[in-house]
Order: structure tokens, then C-alpha cells, then sequence
């Protein structure tokens, strides 16, 4: 059973490092996504609670180096696993420490920017297992980690829908589990002692057979303009970007159409809905749609769908414009 005490204090520290996320997503860190950016990141998140009783905590710090022969390793209990799960990490020396300059260097915004959805992707993982091996802080490198993240991909022109992970146990232990297996890979050919390498091992054979990180990000990293389409208003998104001007003339037609049949309200919009969510498939894909004929003809798909029998789609300038 827990102690209340610890409860509390853990209720306070959730507390107050949540507000300083949601923060950090209204005025981000301003910073070139290097070192100092990150530690920065770590120090706004964590900057309230040595004041409040958290002496251990030090914000914006790197953890100490691990002495040779020695493993840093953490043991994990999951609810959809039984028993503990071990993974571990780098040792932070300055081997690690260049090490992580090097992998911020290798993904700069320019470049992530220039990738296709699924190319991202790929770097995405790469890149994050590299940083959670690295692990360079002693406590709130998870939280850190994914406002950092977030922050890189968005302004390369990505959403990463961490929250679709928090819905429920098992998505949790999806990501501890992708996470800790990549991390373990990476960790791996540089553990020294022998018991330490038993644990390691035989934590990645029990979750052999799950989903890799890449895997399991695939759904959650979505274009920003994906985003604005499904989710904000259609001045506000065109405004942000530009590009999804045709998606709203395809959006336009299909209405028109329907109009000129007749159709009541409800079908209207389920149709409509249908529609917007195969426009969404395929910008979450990368491509940018256009208002042309492929478009409109993939458009008529849902409608087809709800024709009565015997109806067809007339090619005209309700539809075709």
C-alpha cells in the first residue's frame, strides 16, 4: 500500500510540473534545439520543486557520470506484464555527453522539415531512442523528452499525439514497452557486469513479439496540416496553411452536390464526415491535396456509399465545378 505521504508528495510534484508544461506549449522555449534548449526545457518543467521539498532535484542539470563496470538501470512494473522489467542507460559521461550533441546535430529542423510523413517517422524513432538511452538527467527525463520532441516536430511541420498513449493502461505500456526495447538495443553491447546483462536480456525476451517504437508512432506523428484541417476552424487553418485551400473546394463540391439531391441534414453530415476523414487519410500520408480530378473522383467514394440503389453521380458543375 502506498503511504499517504508519498501520495501527496507525488500529487504535488504531478502538479506542479504539469502546469509548467502546459507552459512550456503557450511561450515554448526559444533555442535552436541543441543541448542548452534541452536543458532548459528540463529546467522550466522542474524549477519549483527544490523550493517545495524536493531537495534531490536539481532543474536543467545533467546527472552525474556512472563509474565503470557500474550500470544505470531502472525496474519497471507494467500492468499489462507481470513481474518487473529492466532497462538501461547510458552512463552519462562525456562519451554520452558528446554523444547527444552529435544526435541533436544529426536532426535539425531544416532537415526533418525536408522529410516525407513516413521518413519522419522513421528519424523520429531513431532519434528518440537515442535520447531516452542517453537518459542525461536524473528524474523527469520522460517529460522532458517529449516536450522537447514535440516542440522539434512541430516547428519540421508534425504533430506527435503523445496524449493518444495516455488513454488508457495498456497504451501506457505500449510506449514503456517500444521505449524500453529500443533503449535496451542501444544499451546492450555497452553493459559490463554480468547480472546486469541477465536482466537486460531476459527483459527484452519477454517482450519479444511487441511493436517497435516506429510501429507504434506511426499513428501518432501526423502533419500539422493534418491537424489544423480535422480539428480548428477553416479560416484559422487555411491562414496557418495555405496549402489547405483545395482540401475545403473538395469539401465544397461534395456539399454542393449533396444539396442538389435533396439530401436531409443527417446524411449530409455523416457523408461529409466521411469525406473529410479520406482527405485527412491522405494528408496524414504526406500529400497535399489538390482539387482536381482524382480528388473529387476519391470524394465520391462516401457519397456512393449512401446513394439509394439505382442512383448514380452525375459528372457536373455541382460536383466538378
Amino acid at each position: 500500500m502506498t503511504d499517504p505521504k508519498d501520495a501527496q508528495r507525488l500529487q504535488l510534484e504531478a502538479d506542479l510540473t504539469s502546469i509548467r508544461i502546459a507552459e512550456l506549449r503557450l511561450a515554448p522555449v526559444r533555442g535552436d534545439f541543441d543541448v542548452a534548449h534541452l536543458r532548459e526545457i528540463h529546467r522550466r518543467i522542474f524549477q519549483d520543486l527544490p523550493s517545495v521539498g524536493f531537495s534531490e532535484v536539481t532543474p536543467g542539470e545533467f546527472r552525474p557520470p556512472i563509474d565503470a563496470g557500474v550500470t544505470w538501470m531502472k525496474h519497471r512494473v507494467l500492468e499489462s506484464t507481470s513481474g518487473p522489467l529492466f532497462v538501461a542507460y547510458s552512463k552519462m559521461d562525456a562519451a554520452a555527453i558528446q554523444r547527444l550533441e552529435q544526435v541533436l546535430d544529426r536532426h535539425s529542423v531544416n532537415d526533418l522539415a525536408q522529410l516525407t510523413a513516413k521518413e519522419f517517422g522513421a528519424a523520429f524513432s531513431r532519434m528518440y531512442s537515442e535520447l531516452d538511452y542517453l537518459h542525461p538527467f536524473l528524474d523527469g527525463n520522460s517529460r522532458t523528452l517529449r516536450s522537447f520532441t514535440s516542440q522539434l516536430a512541430e516547428q519540421a511541420g508534425y504533430v506527435i499525439e503523445w496524449n493518444r498513449f495516455a488513454a488508457s493502461p495498456q497504451g501506457r505500456d505500449a510506449l514503456y514497452i517500444a521505449r524500453d526495447l529500443a533503449v535496451n538495443k542501444l544499451a546492450k553491447p555497452g553493459i559490463e557486469h554480468p547480472n546486469s546483462i541477465m536482466r537486460i536480456v531476459g527483459s527484452m525476451a519477454r517482450l519479444q513479439g511487441k511493436p517497435e517504437l516506429s510501429e507504434l508512432l506511426a499513428d501518432a506523428i501526423r502533419p500539422s496540416r493534418s491537424v489544423a484541417f480535422e480539428q480548428t476552424e477553416r479560416e484559422q487553418a487555411i491562414k496557418a496553411f495555405p496549402e489547405l485551400a483545395p482540401a475545403y473546394d473538395v469539401l465544397d463540391a461534395a456539399s454542393r452536390y449533396m444539396a442538389s439531391k435533396g439530401w436531409d441534414a443527417e446524411k449530409t453530415n455523416t457523408t461529409m464526415q466521411d469525406v473529410k476523414a479520406s482527405l485527412i487519410a491522405k494528408m496524414n500520408g504526406g500529400e497535399v491535396v489538390r482539387y482536381d480530378h482524382r480528388n473529387i473522383e476519391q470524394a465520391k467514394i462516401p457519397v456512393r456509399a449512401r446513394l439509394q440503389p439505382g442512383q448514380d453521380i452525375q459528372a457536373g458543375p455541382d460536383l466538378e465545378r
